[in-house]
């Protein structure tokens, strides 16, 4: 039992601290921006582009309450918080548009199931936004 203790701050408090709890975070977001995803593609038959954007926007929303909270631990309630959520906003609309000009690509181009698509460029917006949130947005 000590081992999953000192394994479990290790990991949540130590060298992998951000790593660790910016991939917790991202799971849920990934939830919420599949089921968002799900919701209006599937049973609004809205287009897959559209709801990617919609599903992605709920997510990102998520993603910077919890990420300045617990993963960075800013506490700081002020002006920078006006500008990390600007700078926030910036990495997310980056990611977003590669996400959305991948997703073309693969279901257009190499005709992959659209849901094949979603999880690969997921992969991608998780490796964009930890770069830009640690390097530039929570620095």
């Amino acid at each position: 039992m000590k081992l999953v203790v000192k394994v479990n701050s290790y990991i949540f408090n130590g060298k992998f601290k951000h790593l660790s709890r910016f991939s917790m975070i991202g799971v849920i977001n990934t939830i919420i921006d599949f089921t968002v995803f799900t919701i209006f593609h599937s049973l609004f038959g809205v287009s897959y582009v559209f709801s990617q954007g919609l599903g992605y926007g709920l997510g990102v929303v998520n993603s910077f309450l919890l990420n300045k909270k617990w993963t960075f631990a800013d506490r700081r309630a002020n002006k920078r918080s006006f500008y990390e959520f600007l700078q926030f906003v910036v990495v997310n609309l980056i990611s977003l548009i590669i996400t959305m000009i991948a997703m073309s690509l693969l279901v257009q181009n190499l005709n992959l199931n659209v849901y094949i698509a979603k999880v690969l460029v997921t992969v991608i917006a998780q490796v964009t936004n930890f770069l830009g949130y640690k390097l530039w947005v929570f620095n």
